[in-house]
């Protein structure tokens, strides 16, 4: 069973260690590594803005497992990303922080969609968002990738 809970300024190292884990940049759009600079100026807004919703996952040990992302992109639709931190991988957590997240971003928001582009190659996240509800849409080029386009109400 997971906590959930939102992240602090002082979580900013904690997710500058997850975006440049090298699996978690493989498998992002942006596969380059993120400089400390910009990631503590982006961390230090995202926690600001309003339209970001940022979501920690600690497991019964109170060991952080992850993160889940909201963004908001219009007053109808958000994008979802989802990490797990290298030592947490294969346990099954995905499935769990993904619907905890998504229960809690859609009672706050009402008739909001849900949209997760996963690169074709990710199949671990296919699956984890399948398993989570997501419906899959399509398949499509996003940011110059081939992708599954996933939906969730």
């Amino acid at each position: 069973m997971l906590s959930i809970r939102k992240p602090t300024i002082d979580d900013m190292e904690l997710y500058f260690d997850w975006a440049n884990d090298p699996d978690v940049r493989e498998q992002s759009y942006n596969s380059n590594p993120i400089n400390l600079t910009n990631h503590k100026k982006w961390f230090e807004s995202a926690l600001k803005n309003e339209a970001c919703f940022m979501y920690v996952f600690q497991n019964a040990d109170k060991e952080d497992v992850g993160q889940v992302r909201i963004q908001k992109q219009n007053d109808k639709e958000a994008l979802i990303g989802i990490s797990i931190a290298s030592k947490r991988r294969g346990k099954g957590y995905a499935k769990e922080m993904l619907l905890l997240a998504t229960d809690s971003f859609l009672e706050a928001n009402k008739g909001f969609l849900l949209n997760a582009y996963i690169k074709e190659s990710n199949l671990s996240s296919k699956f984890s968002f399948e398993n989570a509800g997501f419906k899959f849409s399509d398949m499509v080029d996003y940011e110059n990738f081939r992708s599954f386009h996933y939906i969730k109400e």
